[in-house]
């Protein structure tokens, strides 16, 4: 049997920056998001020879293990690896899970859409349905974000999980001790279509590293930066103000 899950990628209207920590813990965040039909897929196939063998499609690359209760947090699909290791350590009594893993993205690493991010929610969407895990979407978001920046030390913020996981357009709200509050803003289908129809994505063929973005303005934030805070509050009244515009 195969077990499916797909996520979408999220474009940022308004508020980017203000869902990444000490920012939100401090001042609060607020963003203004929109997920499009753009995915990020995950497969799984339950195997019973004792194997673990993940297939990332986009770059080609297959790595097989033996089952076992934790994989090395490296190489160059060490977002699986984390995943595994959690799920096999939260959900599973610490026993091996035997499986094949397939994933795709319908965009570029790297494309600023989220895709890390997305692709952690699409494996954790697939993963909830083979083992009947018991995760709202809330709670599939908050995972997600915890295991990217908690367990594998990612920097980031928290706007992609939610918005992988909830899709739609959405005001997100980031208060302190991770909590996230989720709006989902009710705007008609003429809108969403004539908004659809006057939205154009390229891609550059350029990618850029997020953390090293996020890790600078979070060392802004922590020295009191004027302009750097003055900027970050500048675009988060900017999403509030576009929400209640909608």
């Amino acid at each position: 049997m195969l077990y499916r899950s797909k996520a979408p990628f999220r474009l940022g209207i308004a508020g980017g920056g203000t869902d990444v920590s000490p920012y939100s813990n401090l001042y609060g965040g607020a963003i203004l998001n929109v997920t499009v039909n753009l995915y990020a897929h995950a497969t799984i196939r339950p195997l019973d020879n004792g194997k673990i063998r993940f297939v990332h499609i986009n770059e080609n690359i297959t790595e097989e293990f033996e089952a076992v209760s934790e994989l090395p947090l490296d190489g160059p699909l060490v977002l699986q690896h984390g995943i595994y290791n959690s799920i096999v350590s939260r959900y599973n009594n610490g026993e091996p899970l035997s499986f094949e893993l397939i994933t795709q993205m319908d965009v570029p690493s790297g494309s600023g859409l989220g895709t890390s991010s997305t692709l952690v929610v699409a494996i954790l969407g697939a993963f909830t349905e083979w083992l009947r895990l018991p995760l709202g979407k809330y709670d599939i978001a908050h995972y997600a974000y915890e295991i990217e920046r908690i367990d594998l030390n990612m920097a980031g913020g928290k706007q992609d999980q939610y918005a992988a996981t909830f899709g739609g357009v959405n005001f997100m709200e980031f208060l302190e001790d991770d909590k996230v509050i989720v709006n989902p803003l009710r705007i008609g289908d003429d809108i969403l279509q004539e908004w659809a129809m006057n939205t154009v994505l390229f891609y550059t063929e350029q990618q850029r590293c997020s953390g090293k973005i996020i890790e600078e303005q979070a060392e802004n934030v922590k020295n009191n930066k004027n302009d750097s805070l003055e900027a970050m509050h500048n675009v988060k009244h900017e999403a509030f103000r576009m929400k209640h515009s909608a």
